[in-house]
This record gives C-alpha cells, structure tokens and sequence, in this order.
C-alpha cells in the first residue's frame, strides 16, 4: 500500500524538476506515489515528467490548463491513494529521509498531521536560513514564546494561540488523505495565498497534530516571487483573509484566534503593500481592507505604512511585541501623527 502519495503542481520549471523528482524517487521510504500536475507549462516541464514516468511507475501525471497551484493540488488530492497527503513545489527539493521520518512519527504518535521545520535557500547567492517556526512559536498574548513539545501531539490552544503567526503553507508537512478527503479539506483556487484556508481548517479538524524538529524541506527562493510578479492577485489576500475570518466565526473560535488572526491580517497586507510598485493598485488593496478590517485595524495598519522599515521589520522579526504595541498609546501617537 501506497504510504505517502506526494502532490506537486507542476508549471514551467524545466531548470528545477529534475533535482524535485530525484530528491522525492530517491526517498528511503520508497512506498511513495508522486501525483504530478502539469499545469499547463510551455517549456519542457511535461518532457521531463513523461520521462521519469517512463522509469518509474510510482509517478503519475495529469495534464491540464493552466488555473494555478491550488487547482492542481486539488486534483492531486482527489487522486491520492496513500494513507498520507504531502505536498512539493516542483522548484524546491527534499532530504532523502524527510517522509520516513513524518511518517513513522505519524504512526508511532497517531498524528493525523505531523509537521517539521524547513530551511530557506537564496537562488542568486546561496545563503541559508532556518526560521524553526514551530520550534517555538509564538503567541500575542503571551509575553514569552510557546514552546512546541517534540515527540508528543500538540494541545489545541497551543496550536490555536500561535499558528496563524507562523507562514501558512503546507509543504512542510504530511495528512491523513482519511482527514482531508472525509472532511472537503481543499486548496482555495487562487494563484496566491491557496495554502492558508487548506492549514487552517487542518489545524482545527484535526485531533492529533505532532512536530519533528529537523530539517527536511528545502524551500528555493528565487529572484522573482509569485507576489512580486502578479501584483494584481492582492485580491486574493483579500478573499482568503475573508475566508479565515468567516470559517473561525462559523466555528466559534475567533476568541481562540484573535490576537493572531489580527497578526495575520496586519503583516500579511502590508507585505503585499510593500512590494507593489503600481500606486492604484496600492489604493485598491487598502479600499478593499474596509470590507475585512475593524476600525482598530485598519488603523493598525494604517500605522505600519506610515512607521520606518526598520521599526516594521523589528515587528515581522519579533511578533511577540504585536500586541504591547497595539496598547501603547505613545506608539499609535507617534507613527499616526507623523
């Protein structure tokens, strides 16, 4: 039986696939399956795919349009057959031993998710980091950082108190294909920000949720970035951000989320805002904040607009002082009357 069925949409990546494809064949948990979708490439990712099906039965391809990633992970879902889900963008690469080790945590633990820590590598220069997200997460209403248990299922208000601070994707991760199927767990068909509803309903339907502190997944950074690239999908930070609010209101679990789910909203907008160059564009991802932000949001953010890079990069490094900030009156004074 297929253990882990391993999804990666697949589009115009012909310089990075075959280093994906052969980190994952060369797994030592070999009971893998590798759902490939081609997303409708015009290079010769979808060469390159029918040449390693051709040598190894364990990949499997379907070729469609081009709708995004969130599309093709759906598919890939739907046609997933091992006891366990994960996910790989077809730019990155993973360690040789990275789903034996998820897997036999899974197992040994009954985990339904279980997830590790990953390390970021700068295509032009090659420079490491390892952000270790879950090693200690970190919640806004606490004065000190969570610590995550190794070796044991997280309790809920831990995983509640501090997720949505850590970057939502899921790639770092493996899930029953039992939780995600029964439940309708789905990516969002956006271009951006797909991940985030798919993580968050995770996280809350799930019973038992484990992390492996070691670092299994290499995340390739590269010179142009999807957000860069397509400003125009700030929309879809909209509609997501939407969706998170409305599923944790349905779920009545806002009061569990709050302090992180304004994190969220806040850093996540302004990043965007950052990296947009088109001043309308600009103009129309602040109008569109009214219909998803609170007055004392909006003012929030109005606020790390306005406030130096460095004073905003102090609170992305340090989300832990999110919260003091937003209580302190001399701070709001400073940055808003400016």
């Amino acid at each position: 039986m297929v253990k882990v069925s391993v999804i990666i949409p697949v589009y115009n990546v012909e310089q990075y696939l075959k280093q994906c494809l052969d980190s994952l064949l060369g797994q030592t948990l070999e009971d893998i399956e590798l759902i490939c979708i081609n997303d409708g490439s015009t290079d010769s990712s979808l060469e390159i795919l029918n040449e390693y099906a051709n040598k190894d039965e364990r990949v499997k391809i379907f070729d469609k349009e081009n709708e995004g990633q969130g599309v093709g992970r759906n598919i890939g879902i739907k046609n997933a057959t091992g006891e366990f889900i994960a996910f790989v963008d077809p730019d990155d690469w993973v360690e040789p031993d990275m789903y034996e080790k998820m897997y036999n945590q899974a197992k040994t633990l009954n985990s339904q998710v279980v997830f590790c820590d990953y390390k970021k590598v700068q295509e032009w220069d090659g420079k490491i980091t390892i952000p270790h997200i879950f090693r200690k997460a970190v919640s806004l209403t606490k004065s000190k950082p969570i610590k995550v248990p190794v070796g044991q299922n997280i309790k809920k208000p831990i995983l509640y108190n501090s997720f949505l601070v850590a970057p939502c994707q899921a790639w770092n991760g493996i899930y029953d294909t039992k939780l995600v199927k029964e439940n309708a767990i789905r990516f969002a068909d956006f271009r951006c920000f797909e991940d985030v509803m798919f993580i968050v309903r995770t996280i809350v339907l799930a019973q038992n949720i484990s992390y492996l502190n070691s670092v299994l997944y290499n995340y390739r950074i590269r010179k142009t970035s999807t957000l860069r690239a397509n400003e125009e999908r700030y929309i879809d930070l909209i509609n997501i951000t939407k969706a998170v609010k409305d599923y944790l209101k349905k779920q009545g679990l806002m009061d569990d989320f709050e302090s992180n789910f304004e994190y969220f909203c806040v850093s996540n907008i302004y990043r965007v805002y950052a990296t947009m160059t088109v001043e309308d564009y600009r103009r129309n991802l602040l109008e569109l904040c009214e219909e998803v932000l609170d007055e004392h949001l909006l003012a929030e953010l109005q606020k790390k607009i306005l406030c130096s890079v460095k004073v905003w990069k102090n609170l992305i490094l340090h989300p832990q002082n999110f919260k003091q900030q937003l209580e302190n009156d001399f701070y709001l004074r400073k940055y808003l009357n400016r």
